[in-house]
């Protein structure tokens, strides 16, 4: 009876192991062909973004961003800081929790700061962009 219920259950697995990785590298190896044409058509995003009369030199002026923030805590404050300080192009900030200011430097764009800081916070509003 056991012997049965062996057979039973052989029926289910592939009687050679050899052909099944056969198959598999056959399919890796076009996969892997197909990746090598498709990296030649890469082009690189930096070229896309420069303006060919702006030198490669050229940098920007910082900005300064000033936002009135719901905070109400220093638990609040620290959320804020550390939002800002995962925000790319920041040069410096400014957390003032007893006036519910928070100011950037750096460079960014006003509508973006704000929107970051409103992952983390209730409300926010840009009181001054220069």
């Amino acid at each position: 009876m056991a012997a049965r219920g062996l057979n039973k259950a052989l029926r289910w697995f592939p009687h050679s192991t050899e052909d099944h990785h056969l198959e598999e590298d056959e399919g890796s190896n076009e996969r892997r062909s197909l990746l090598r044409s498709h990296l030649e058509q890469v082009v690189p995003v930096t070229d896309l973004d420069e303006e060919p009369n702006a030198s490669s030199s050229a940098v920007k002026e910082p900005k300064t961003v000033a936002l009135k923030v719901s905070m109400h805590c220093h638990c609040c404050a620290r959320k804020v800081e550390k939002q800002i300080s995962k925000m790319e192009g920041v040069v410096s900030f400014k957390v003032e929790l007893e006036n519910k200011k928070v100011t950037v430097v750096g460079n960014v764009n006003p509508m973006e700061v704000l929107e970051s800081i409103c992952k983390v916070m209730k409300s926010a509003q840009i009181l001054a962009a220069t």
